[in-house]
């Protein structure tokens, strides 16, 4: 589906490949659709753009100033051609955006989230010629129905796993409060990372000794009676899973949760913007997008079929934010524990009306920096770590007939 074949220096550059022939008029297109507008969003597309930047494929010009922007204009002088559309929360957007990017006949779609690559998949299923789909951002593509196992899945498709260690956030709410007995739990029964992330939450708060009250909704207007209904049973922390219901309807359940003076811990950084009193979890989000602009710039090279390409798993070191402002409005104290485990701070600037967020001290201001800045290595620098990126996404007939066999094992 490629509209257009790229210059035979960008093959040499990323693969040693062998020239190929000249572009065609048109430029291939990439679209990137995500599920909100900002944090991940913006990391994943600077990692993304710092990598096709590196290769050739979009050049400085093509770029702002600042490496968090937002969208980047489609120059004449550029290879491809490149779209942004999120969602901003609102689930029920997410066929009608891949709806509006597929009426454009694109070449490539990067998603962001479980929720925005089911809807692409569902989509694309039936196409005859489908555009490749990466995604990234998303914690349980299994579970999902995205895929069946790391090379067992539809041909078009390919991407990353995020890895969250529940373990750890299960601790935190014992880290404000070690007499702490009873936690609640909210997921959204109809989504797999936060059924999964629910369930976690449970095994890990149990084998601490905590007592977990669980909550399951189906629809946003659930939250608010979901979260009364744990407070009446006892819970002195709500712990919420990476869930994408749970991040939207954040606002719904904090305001609940404040009333009662209870702190509210999502399992992202990004719950701190939305109003949780602690976000904790995945940080490496910046090579999530220098992972989806590996597979992307291969793709568009001619090096990469997603149908022989695996689903890799990265696992990064969590970062823990408290929310200053949510714990201000409801006069709420944090422990010296979780003071001193915390790596960013939130605080809302008054005269702007808009949060800041701020590392705590000088080790975690460099890893904020390394998860969330970016900036294109020279290919020099990346060359060799690419190639073996790349080559460890192979799927040989061998793994394929493994993963098979344990799925058929399970079945059985």
């Amino acid at each position: 589906m490629i509209k257009k074949t790229l210059m035979a220096a960008v093959i040499l550059l990323l693969l040693a490949a062998p020239a190929i022939a000249q572009p065609d008029e048109d430029k291939p297109s990439v679209w990137l659709l995500s599920f909100y507008p900002f944090g991940p969003t913006n990391a994943i597309q600077t990692g993304m753009l710092d990598v096709l930047e590196a290769y050739g494929f979009i050049s400085p010009e093509d770029r702002s100033d600042q490496r968090m922007q937002v969208m980047i204009e489609s120059a004449d002088n550029s290879p491809i051609e490149f779209n942004r559309l999120e969602a901003n929360f609102q689930l029920d957007r997410l066929r009608e955006l891949v709806a509006f990017a597929l009426d454009h006949e694109p070449d490539v779609l990067v998603t962001i989230s479980a929720p925005m690559t089911l809807a692409a998949l569902q989509a694309t299923d039936d196409m005859d010629d489908p555009p490749a789909i990466f995604f990234t951002d998303v914690y349980n593509p299994y579970e999902a129905g995205i895929a069946q196992a790391p090379c067992i899945k539809p041909d078009h498709i390919a991407g990353t796993q995020s890895l969250i260690d529940y373990e750890a956030i299960a601790r935190l709410p014992l880290l404000q409060n070690p007499d702490a007995t009873t936690i609640g739990a909210i997921y959204n029964s109809g989504d797999a990372s936060g059924a999964y992330g629910a369930g976690q939450i449970a095994a890990m708060g149990e084998s601490l000794g905590l007592t977990v009250e669980e909550a399951a909704v189906t629809s946003l207007a659930d939250l608010a009676l979901a979260t009364e209904g744990l407070v009446s049973k006892g819970a002195e922390a709500i712990l919420l899973p990476m869930d994408y219901m749970m991040l939207a309807g954040l606002p719904l359940i904090s305001g609940v949760a404040m009333e009662q003076g209870i702190p509210v811990y999502f399992a992202s950084l990004d719950g701190m913007i939305l109003g949780a009193t602690v976000g904790a979890g995945f940080s490496q989000i910046l090579e999530l997008g220098d992972a989806v602009g590996l597979m992307v710039a291969a793709y568009l090279a001619g090096e990469l079929d997603p149908a022989s390409t695996g689903i890799s798993a990265l696992a990064g070191d969590m970062v823990v934010g408290i929310n200053m402002h949510t714990a201000g409005q409801m006069g709420f104290s944090f422990s010296q524990d979780l003071l001193e485990r915390a790596d960013m701070s939130l605080t809302m600037n008054e005269e702007a009306g808009l949060p800041s967020i701020m590392p705590v001290s000088p080790a975690a201001q460099a890893a904020v920096g390394q998860a969330f800045f970016g900036g294109p290595e020279p290919l020099e620098a990346r060359q060799e770590r690419d190639r073996a990126f790349l080559a460890g996404l192979a799927c040989t007939a061998e793994q394929i007939a493994e993963q098979q066999a344990e799925l058929d094992a399970m079945e059985g």
